[in-house]
């Protein structure tokens, strides 16, 4: 691939320009060959390893980032600017720690912390940085980026976004400190892209052709977006993306249901969606998040086996699909809806068959189906399990069984009784991360009282928890392999959020509510739970004090401002992700 380069500028400190970019619209090949011996001599053999130069990482985050231009031109490059920005958002901050911020023009601050980006079109260099990482740090042409390409790269004219995406996206891996991928000593022969600009001092995996930072790359700077490898080498050095955490709030429940997007830190609201989708359905049925918290679901319910099921892109906060569930569902059938481990499927019980469906297409992806005399209530799985999916399900005879499913065949290889069917349905589920304990509620007689029940999934024994006298237990947890959260509902008696430590048998009552309680759900993040209360409607954080006692703060994040509550309806749900 032709590349037109700047030229290679050796500075007083022997660091090189790196120039990039090049002809987006050229596929002529050069016949440079690229060669180790024939690097710069003022790359010491201690830097002649290529692609991140460890001495230069920014040592905090996040970086500035500013522009040099006068205003006139800074009014004139306001969408260049903004696709200069995502093209950053979506590749490094992305996919690591690295942060930018700023983004305005540049002042004369002798402390500015961050790059200082000029736009020129010169027909005799590209887009280039004077160096890597902070080498770059408040040095004016820092960074230099084309925009107009009437002198250098006139095939971009008419593709402005197109090219402007790509190169800066390259050219930020050189302001993070990552030198040409065809710098590496281990660069093959069939790369003839010849090394340039500031080599770098630690190589990070095998030589890779699809890096952003490859001129060998069959696609110009990578189309744009960061291989596996650069992924790697930008958390080595700038650490994972920091999780986001948000909550959905149910703020109309009836058609047409809007859902509110709250940010858990700042407490601001970052989106509505509204999911007015199907004129016919009535109301919201259930709302909850995938495994991974890429996805919100929410069931839209026109009857009790008419559903649809509407998929959440959390990032954008946009509906990606709505698939139809009641043609899986058996008339009059009780059915049971669980995100798979894998974060990419949902679980869609009926009787006594599970639908395996993909909510981002609604294709449905396999049936799983057990003996027809079984009925299964509630379906689970284990964080630590991705092959086997459990149910607790009704059994011949009138009789509960908790169940062990191969997730790719759907057969049984596990099974063990667990008490009578009361006469009221109570779906109360939970497996322990290890898959070694489950969690319900079990009764001697389908007229007893239910208690809280363990079960010991390799061996079928199960013990009455007789320290939890609860007898209405809902949202139902198993938070650890030692710990179940969940709440009992007394209707109108106080109504307590109980943490149960299956070991110890050390029982906390977190906090006592007047009416009943809504939702309840943990944040294995920050070690805190989230909770509402019927008729209050706001959403309530819990966190432990020093003294082992929780704070109960109210976060102020309102639901079902309008439209009317229905028992069993999320009011709202907490994601991480």
């Amino acid at each position: 691939m032709r590349r037109i380069r700047g030229l290679l500028l050796t500075l007083s400190s022997g660091v090189l320009i790196s120039s990039c970019g090049g002809d987006a619209g050229s596929d002529v090949s050069t016949t440079s060959a690229k060669s180790v011996a024939g690097q710069p001599s003022t790359q010491t053999e201690a830097t002649v390893k290529g692609y991140a130069l460890s001495t230069v990482i920014w040592r905090r985050v996040p970086i500035g980032a500013c522009w040099d231009l006068n205003n006139a031109d800074y009014a004139r490059y306001s969408a260049e600017r903004n696709w200069s920005r995502l093209a950053v958002e979506e590749t490094w901050e992305a996919h690591s720690g690295a942060r930018f911020t700023g983004w305005q023009q540049c002042t004369n601050d002798p402390n500015y912390y961050g790059i200082r980006i000029s736009v020129e079109d010169s027909p005799q260099s590209g887009p280039h940085t004077i160096g890597l990482g902070a080498m770059l740090n408040n040095a004016p042409g820092g960074m230099t980026l084309n925009f107009t390409f009437r002198n250098w790269s006139q095939s971009c004219q008419g593709r402005e976004e197109y090219c402007i995406r790509r190169v800066v996206a390259h050219e930020f891996g050189h302001a993070l400190g990552f030198a040409h991928e065809q710098n590496r000593p281990d660069t093959p022969s069939t790369c003839k892209e010849p090394a340039q600009g500031t080599n770098g001092d630690t190589m990070i995996g095998a030589w890779d052709l699809a890096s952003i930072m490859n001129y060998c790359n069959p696609e110009w700077n990578g189309d744009g977006k960061l291989s596996a490898t650069d992924n790697v080498m930008a958390q080595q050095f700038y650490g994972p993306p920091p999780l986001t955490q948000t909550v959905y709030t149910l703020t109309r429940a009836e058609a047409p249901a809007k859902v509110t997007a709250y940010d858990l830190v700042s407490r601001a609201a970052k989106a509505t969606i509204d999911l007015s989708l199907t004129g016919d359905y009535k109301r919201v049925d259930q709302m909850f998040a995938s495994a991974d918290g890429k996805r919100l679901h929410v069931l839209l319910e026109r009857s009790p086996t008419s559903i649809d099921l509407a998929t959440i892109d959390t990032t954008t906060n946009s509906v990606v699909h709505v698939t139809p569930i009641g043609p899986l569902l058996t008339t009059s059938a009780w059915y049971s809806l669980q995100p798979a481990s894998s974060g990419s499927q949902v679980y869609v019980s009926s009787r006594n068959v599970i639908n395996v469906v993909d909510p981002d297409t609604g294709a449905l992806v396999r049936q799983l189906k057990l003996p027809k005399d079984f009925s299964l209530i509630r379906l689970a799985t284990a964080g630590n399990d991705a092959e086997h999916l459990y149910a607790l399900a009704n059994e011949p005879g009138s009789r509960l069984e908790v169940l062990r499913i191969e997730t790719a065949s759907g057969y049984i290889v596990g099974g063990y009784p667990a008490g009578s069917a009361p006469n009221a349905t109570r779906d109360q589920f939970a497996v322990t991360p290890d898959a070694k304990k489950a969690y319900f509620v079990g009764f001697a007689s389908p007229a007893a009282v239910g208690r809280l029940t363990e079960m010991d999934l390799e061996s079928g024994f199960t013990r009455v928890l007789t320290d939890l006298p609860e007898k209405n237990v809902h949202f139902l947890a198993a938070i650890s392999n030692q710990q179940i959260l969940f709440a009992d509902d007394n209707f109108n008696a106080p109504s307590p959020a109980i943490l149960y430590d299956t070991t110890s048998r050390a029982k906390t009552t977190l906090m006592t509510s007047s009416m009943s309680i809504a939702l309840l759900q943990y944040d294995p993040l920050n070690k805190s739970i989230f909770l509402e209360e019927n008729s209050a409607w706001s959403v309530h954080q819990l966190t432990q004090r020093t003294n082992g006692t929780y704070r109960d703060t109210d976060l102020g994040l309102r639901s079902y401002a309008s439209g009317s509550v229905y028992n069993g309806v999320a009011p709202f749900v907490f994601v991480t992700h």
